[in-house]
C-alpha cells in the first residue's frame, strides 16, 4: 500500500492509503521523487473537473525513478529518473496527424484519466510510452528542477508561438509560478530584457529574487509608463499574459510594440472568456494576438536540456515542500497566493 491524494469530487480529496500500482509486461513503475501542485490541481481540488475520473489519483508535474521495466518496455532501466509529457494523445485523429498532439480531442490526460503522481509510486501506461511522452532526466538536473519540467514545457510552447527570441523586450503579465516560469524562459531563449507584472504580496518579494527581472508592482506603478520607459517609448515586443483576467487580456495590446505579439496564456472561465479590444490598435500596429494550450513531448524535452546546460533556473520559484500526508497545505498555500511552486515530496 502506499500513500496518495485522491480526487472523489469538488472539495473532496482525501489522502489515503491506495494499493501500489501494477507492473504489467508493457508499463513502467516509478518512485515518485517529486510532484508539483498546479493551477490544475487546484482548480479540480476545489471546482472539479469533468474530465477527472474518481476516485483518481491526481498531480502531474513530477519527477520519478524507474522501480520497474515491463518486459515488452524498450529503452528504459531500472533506476533512470523520468518525467512526463501528460497529454497522451490519441496519435491517429487529424489533429495529430498536423503534429498538434497538446489538442488532441481524444486525449487521455494523466491525473485525468491516468492516475497521477500525487503518490508514493505512479505506473506509466503503455499509450503514454508509446506516444514518447515519457522523458529521461538526465544527471546533474536535480529532482526540485526536474519536477517543473512539464509547466516549463507549457510556457516553452506558449513562447515559441509567440517568436519570443534572442534580444526582444518581454512583459509578463501576472506574477503566480506560471508567470514567474514565463520569465525565466523568456530569458533562457535569449531575451534582453523580461519584466513582469504583479500586484500583490508576498508575491512581489518572492519574484525580487529571481535574478535579471525588472519586478513591476502593478498595484504602485503604472504599468504603462514603466514598459515605455524600459523601452524608449516602443513598448515590448513580446507580452505574455499569465493572470487569469479579463482586465489584464484587454490591456495587453496596450503594452505591445508595433509588430509586436500578445500571447494568451491564461484562460478565463467558460461562460465569462469574451473581452473586448480596440480593433485599431490591432490593425495600425499590426499585432498578433496568439493563444497556448499545454505541450508536447519535444517541449518537456527542451524544458530538461535547457536545465541540463544551466540555461534555465528554477532555484527560487521552489519555495516550498511538503510531504504528502500535508498536501492540503500545500494547497493551501497556492490558494492563498502564499507561495510560487510548492512540491510534494513523498518520501519525505
Amino acid at each position: 500500500m502506499m500513500k496518495a491524494a485522491v480526487y472523489y469530487g469538488p472539495g473532496d480529496v482525501r489522502v489515503e492509503e491506495r494499493p501500489n500500482p501494477v507492473e504489467i509486461d508493457d508499463n513502467l513503475v516509478a518512485k515518485v521523487e517529486a510532484c508539483a501542485i498546479c493551477g490544475t490541481d487546484l482548480k479540480i481540488a476545489t471546482a472539479g473537473n469533468p474530465r477527472c475520473h474518481p476516485p483518481r489519483i491526481i498531480g502531474h508535474e513530477m519527477v520519478g525513478t524507474i522501480e520497474h521495466v515491463g518486459k515488452d518496455v524498450e529503452g528504459f532501466a531500472v533506476g533512470e529518473r523520468i518525467t512526463l509529457a501528460t497529454t497522451v494523445a490519441c496519435g491517429a485523429c487529424p489533429i495529430c496527424e498536423k503534429g498538434l498532439q497538446n489538442m488532441c480531442p481524444n486525449a487521455k490526460p494523466i491525473s485525468y484519466d491516468f492516475d497521477g503522481a500525487f503518490a508514493e509510486k505512479i505506473a506509466i501506461p503503455p499509450q503514454a510510452l508509446a506516444g514518447g511522452n515519457v522523458i529521461k532526466v538526465p544527471d546533474g538536473v536535480p529532482n526540485e528542477a526536474a519536477a517543473l519540467s512539464e509547466p516549463i514545457s507549457c510556457a516553452l510552447n506558449a513562447q515559441e508561438l509567440a517568436d519570443v527570441g534572442e534580444g526582444d523586450t518581454v512583459l509578463v503579465v501576472g506574477g503566480g509560478p506560471l508567470g514567474a516560469l514565463h520569465a525565466e524562459v523568456a530569458k533562457a531563449l535569449g531575451a534582453a530584457k523580461v519584466m513582469i507584472v504583479q500586484r500583490s504580496e508576498p508575491r512581489l518579494s518572492m519574484l525580487r529574487k529571481l535574478d535579471g527581472i525588472r519586478v513591476i508592482d502593478g498595484a504602485k506603478e503604472d504599468v504603462l509608463s514603466v514598459v515605455q520607459e524600459e523601452t524608449d517609448g516602443l513598448g515590448v515586443d513580446r507580452v505574455i499574459v499569465c493572470a487569469p483576467s479579463r482586465e489584464a487580456m484587454e490591456q495587453s495590446l496596450q503594452y505591445a510594440r508595433k509588430g509586436g505579439t500578445i500571447s494568451l496564456f491564461s484562460s478565463l472561465p467558460s461562460g465569462a472568456s469574451d473581452i473586448t479590444f480596440d480593433s485599431r490598435l490591432l490593425h495600425y500596429s499590426e499585432l498578433r494576438v496568439v493563444g497556448a494550450s499545454d505541450s508536447r513531448p519535444e517541449h518537456v524535452q527542451k524544458a530538461v536540456d535547457l536545465m541540463k546546460a544551466g540555461e534555465l533556473s528554477v532555484d527560487n520559484i521552489v519555495t516550498h515542500t511538503v510531504p504528502i500526508a500535508d498536501w492540503h497545505q500545500g494547497l493551501e498555500l497556492m490558494k492563498t497566493k502564499a507561495s510560487l511552486k510548492v512540491l510534494v515530496v513523498p518520501g519525505s
